[in-house]
């Protein structure tokens, strides 16, 4: 696959609407094409930027008069006795009128609602109509998407067992979804055993390694054990544009801390209950050792 033909289907992949073995031949193409991955990144953070636009528009909401009027209009009609009553003229048109004007403002709903850059209207913009604070704002949307993701794996993978698909082994990962996910369990397992090192009470002891997905995002996953408490280790791609090694941080449910940072086209993230300080110490020990691996492997 080639520059052009990508750009002929990036709307498409973002849209989720490909078939896996062409997502397959995207993710390759874009291992090894920044421009792509770049263009990539400024076309989901537009879709993203629109989407959330359009859906805050005070037109893509139903008038909460109209929706009152329309659904007491339907239960008036409902509640009338006799079943020989619905075949009365007036009464069978009223109620046809209403299930139409509900239907309708549905549907109008739906579709402002669920708008992206492919219709007529949004197909008018271009990355050069958002400014670089909407941009900003968007890349901060996803990345915030990508982390509670990541939270949400730990907890249900990590932690609770409950994951709707099967793990499979990084090794398999590697041969399906690419080569980074190969031997990245001991790139990590080294890293963190040398942080540690001579700390034999407070070590971090290697748990397991695999590629799960949660809420539709693939994450590689390797999970350790530091002083009682589970730590994961999260790694997904994306195509967002890269940053600085400046790790960015969050909080969920008072008690859980993620800690990320992007290198290449790959989102990392440790999660655990540790400290916010000790959950930062560990992803700042594995930049270096992660960004070495990205590139032995050249993803």
């Amino acid at each position: 696959m080639d520059c052009r033909e990508l750009k002929t289907m990036m709307d498409s992949y973002i849209s989720d609407e490909l078939l896996v073995e062409t997502n397959h031949e995207v993710l390759r193409h874009l291992e090894n094409c920044p421009d792509c991955r770049r263009e990539m990144a400024a076309r989901r953070a537009l879709n993203l930027w629109v989407r959330n636009a359009v859906r805050s528009a005070d037109e893509a909401r139903i008038d909460p008069a109209f929706s009152m009027r329309v659904a007491a209009g339907l239960r008036e009609t409902a509640l009338r006795p006799g079943i020989w009553d619905f075949f009365n003229p007036r009464i069978a048109a009223l109620s046809f009128a209403c299930i139409v004007i509900l239907g309708f403002g549905a549907i109008v709903w739906f579709n402002r609602a669920n708008s992206s850059p492919n219709t007529e209207e949004a197909q008018n913009l271009t990355a050069n109509n958002v400014n670089s604070s909407d941009l900003e704002k968007a890349v901060r949307v996803s990345w915030d998407e990508m982390t509670s993701h990541a939270v949400g794996d730990h907890k249900n993978c990590a932690v609770e067992f409950h994951l709707a698909e099967e793990p499979i082994s990084l090794d398999e990962a590697a041969v399906i979804y690419g080569a980074f996910n190969k031997d990245l369990d001991k790139t990590v397992d080294a890293a963190l055993q040398a942080m540690f090192k001579g700390d034999a009470k407070n070590g971090i002891k290697f748990l397991e390694a695999h590629s799960c997905i949660f809420e539709g995002r693939r994450f590689a996953h390797i999970v350790m054990r530091h002083k009682g408490r589970i730590v994961s280790v999260l790694v997904t791609d994306t195509d967002l544009p890269a940053g600085s090694d400046e790790i960015q941080t969050a909080h969920f449910d008072e008690t859980l801390n993620a800690s990320g940072f992007h290198i290449g086209h790959h989102a990392v993230f440790v999660v655990s209950e540790l400290p916010d300080a000790e959950n930062m110490t560990i992803a700042r020990t594995l930049i270096p050792a992660i960004r070495l691996h990205a590139e032995k492997v050249g993803a």
